[in-house]
């Protein structure tokens, strides 16, 4: 397996993996579901990605990362297929959970892949490389999911759940799995399966910090992409190509971004330096979002955050398997059940307070930014205390 030929499959399994967001809130319209569904749907999912996301790291450590990823492509896609059968709140909850459930697999798996496919000089490289593929490929999947808007909505979850089915027979046929580095063992217990040697030997006070930094820097997003998707149909009355337009266009960004600015700070720049300053960007960024007086304003200040997550989101995942390089699965999947623990509480705030102001999940976003701040602040301070630096 090498990494380009990863990076193909990680590109398809990220563009189907989006073809329902810009039909989504279309979708809740015509059921006639309340407006907190796009937040409750979202946070169940997120729910069930941060509970699978340990288990799916160990899984990947004790067996194989290329069967993780089979399996979990191939119910993720079934998962989606059921969801364009779904008629009430509760079943399509029930599907976006089981969705959440196989999508930490995907999450978990892809990142250990790319951890273990190459040499440690060139990690921060590649997952530079991988956070440019998801964001623009994420985008695409936008774009093609409005597209595919103008047909009948369910179709779209038929199409798309077709495809990651198609995906997972592919990638068994044509990938190779990664030969085990790993010793990690597993009971018989889900949640017994991370080796306390193992755990101990990644316990320390800056792991502490950068897994509560991912929690509140996705809370931020996951409360504004939310509530952003919803308020476009809701308020703005846009059709579902207009979000996927703008989703592509700030896939577009995240590309350059990571292409030049990210690879820059890599290369130049402390990356505990370089997240305080985009955090802190964000926050001013986020402001302008929630008190936008016009449409204008509040597109390009959305477009402009998103991007600056899409610059966050490589550095965070650098920090996560740094020097840990043997428990990739470990790691992996403690930080994307930080990431979606995030992710989920984020959009089920967004989706319960929206009904009470349509702008307030974006000051949401910049209250858990500016906690995320004061943590790496806090963390700066504590090093010089200790000599550190």
């Amino acid at each position: 397996m090498n990494f380009k030929k990863l990076m193909i499959f990680a590109s398809l399994m990220w563009m189907l993996m989006n073809f329902h967001h810009p039909v989504n809130p279309a979708f809740f319209e015509e059921l006639n579901l309340p407006s907190h569904v796009f937040g409750t749907s979202y946070a169940m999912m997120g729910f069930f990605s941060f509970l699978s996301s340990p288990f799916w790291g160990a899984v990947g450590d004790k067996y194989s990362r290329k069967k993780t990823l089979v399996i979990s492509t191939l119910f993720y896609g079934i998962a989606q297929f059921l969801y364009g059968f779904s008629y009430n709140l509760w079943q399509i909850l029930l599907l976006r959970a089981m969705a959440g459930w196989f999508t930490g697999g995907i999450v978990v798996g892809l990142m250990a892949m790319i951890v273990e496919i190459d040499s440690s000089d060139n990690l921060s490289r590649n997952m530079a490389t991988y956070s440019a593929v998801l964001s623009i490929f994420t985008s695409i999947g936008f774009l093609i999911g409005g597209l595919l808007g103008y047909l009948p909505i369910r179709y779209v979850f038929y199409i798309q759940g077709v495809g990651m089915i198609l995906i997972s027979i592919l990638f068994m046929l044509f990938s190779e799995d990664i030969p085990k580095k790993s010793t990690l063992e597993i009971t018989s217990t889900s949640y017994k399966l991370m080796d306390k040697r193992k755990l101990k030997s990644i316990k320390s006070p800056w792991i502490i910090v950068f897994l509560s930094v991912t929690f509140f820097i996705f809370l931020a997003f996951s409360s504004t992409n939310n509530a952003f998707n919803y308020y476009l149909r809701d308020e703005l009355r846009f059709m579902p190509i207009i979000n996927g337009a703008l989703k592509a266009l700030t896939g577009i960004l995240g590309l350059v971004s990571n292409l030049t600015i990210n690879v820059y700070l890599i290369k130049h720049f402390d990356l505990k330096k370089a997240l305080r300053y985009s955090i802190l960007i964000s926050i001013v960024i986020s402001i302008f979002i929630y008190i936008g007086s016009n449409n204008i304003l509040f597109l390009l200040s959305s477009l402009i955050y998103f991007t600056l997550n899409t610059i966050q989101l490589p550095i965070l995942q650098s920090f996560a398997v740094e020097k840990n390089k043997d428990n990739a699965g470990l790691l992996s999947g403690i930080f994307n059940a930080s990431k979606s623990l995030g992710e989920m509480l984020g959009a089920l705030v967004a989706g319960f307070i929206y009904a009470y102001n349509s702008r307030s999940p974006f000051l949401v976003s910049i209250i858990a930014l500016s906690l995320s701040y004061l943590i790496l602040a806090g963390y700066k301070f504590y090093q010089k205390r200790l000599g550190e630096i």
